[in-house]
């Protein structure tokens, strides 16, 4: 084979990569559109996870456990089993609320955390709370097991909680 021809292979080669490679970037997009759709991460409702008020916010992210386990399984295994939702929770079992306060300077008042359950007749009817407290961290838990399915609510209570803009609401539908 002489120079010449090896030049040409050279250059046919660089060609077809070119093309092939200018083919694919354009076909991808529509590829990946033409293939079935995920399913949505399970119980990611993501929009709904930045809570405010006019002077606060807040950021939840709910862990539920539908069914206990044994208590013998690798700590690692058993965080793995958690779901992770914002306010829906999709039936009973352990839920863990974890509450970020957003901005920095909330981390020096008292924060407290209620979670209610709305009984037949509308009326709130506490399920269990956290104390006024403050939380240099940032971070409020709530570890509760949920053993009925309807609404709730979660509240977030700010200093000494005098007006409305002190607390932030947050409706939590379990089953629903």
């Amino acid at each position: 084979m002489n120079l010449d021809s090896r030049l040409n292979w050279i250059l046919f080669a660089v060609v077809v990569l070119l093309i092939g490679g200018n083919s694919i970037m354009f076909l991808y997009p529509r590829w990946q559109a033409s293939m079935p759709p995920r399913a949505p991460s399970e119980g990611k409702n993501q929009a709904s996870c930045l809570k405010t008020s006019d002077f606060y916010s807040v950021h939840l992210t709910t862990y539920f456990l539908a069914t206990a386990g044994d208590g013998h399984e690798d700590p690692k295994d058993k965080a793995e089993r958690y779901a992770q939702y914002c306010d829906r929770i999709p039936g009973t079992g352990k839920v863990i609320f974890t509450v970020d306060l957003m901005e920095q300077d909330t981390r020096n008042l008292s924060v407290a955390l209620s979670l209610s359950q709305y009984d037949s007749g509308g009326k709130l009817a506490l399920v269990k709370e956290l104390p006024p407290e403050v939380h240099p961290r940032g971070v409020l838990t709530l570890t509760v097991p949920i053993v009925e399915r309807g609404k709730y609510l979660l509240k977030v209570a700010f200093g000494n909680a005098k007006s409305k803009d002190d607390i932030i609401e947050m409706p939590i539908l379990v089953g629903q």
